[in-house]
């Protein structure tokens, strides 16, 4: 079995700076910053982003952050529910504790990144990249993977029933420590999928196989 390359992690500097912005600005980096508490919610900027900084327990919910950037960064309780991140660019990102509903990602490029302990039903990763992305006891219901294209892409002890596939290749990806009752994949792009007897079941069913 090939072996899963881990997630690279943050690299955070040592002090941070003081200075807190209060609203996000499109074109604009905010770099080495520790921020708790913020309400970033229902904004529109494009090309805003965060280098170098910790968030905790900050909302982003309802946002529609367009080519949302972050690089070496945290965010540790933060509630982007719903947000528009649309062309997002994350390169050694965590996401932690985080609620991530409906969080559109689409077409969005994620590079040594790891979501844990996250609330990401209804999530969209459609014609996105994820390079050395690790998903740790997260429920993904009902979210979208359609044809997504992955290196090093770890799911372990997560929940996503309902959730689409298609058009994606499962050659290489393990789930069988993960929960689904229903799924939606191609069936040209099963090949080499690693799955439990339950699950092997669930998809054959899903096909319109007939188990005597």
């Amino acid at each position: 079995m090939k072996t899963i390359k881990k997630p690279i992690q943050p690299k955070l500097p040592h002090i941070f700076n003081e200075t807190i912005p209060e609203y996000l600005d499109g074109e604009e980096l905010v770099t080495n910053t520790s921020i708790e508490g913020m309400d970033y919610t229902y904004q529109e900027v494009s090309n805003a982003g965060f280098q170098g900084s910790l968030l905790t327990k900050t909302n982003f919910s309802g946002s529609s952050l367009r080519n949302f950037e972050a690089q070496d960064v945290i965010f540790d309780h933060c509630d982007f529910s719903n947000a528009e991140l649309f062309g997002v660019s994350l390169h050694r990102v965590i996401f932690k504790n985080c609620k991530l509903t409906g969080v559109n990602f689409a077409e969005g490029v994620l590079k040594d990144c790891q979501f844990i302990d996250c609330l990401m039903d209804f999530t969209s990763f459609s014609y996105g990249t994820l390079k050395i992305v690790a998903f740790t006891d997260c429920s993904l219901k009902d979210s979208d993977f359609f044809e997504l294209t992955w290196q090093h892409l770890a799911l372990n002890q997560c929940q996503f029933s309902g959730s689409n596939w298609s058009n994606t290749t499962l050659n290489g990806l393990n789930w069988s420590n993960c929960l689904f009752e229903k799924i939606q994949l191609s069936q040209d792009r099963l090949s080499g999928l690693i799955v439990n007897q339950e699950q092997a079941i669930i998809i054959a069913l899903g096909f319109g196989l007939v188990i005597d």
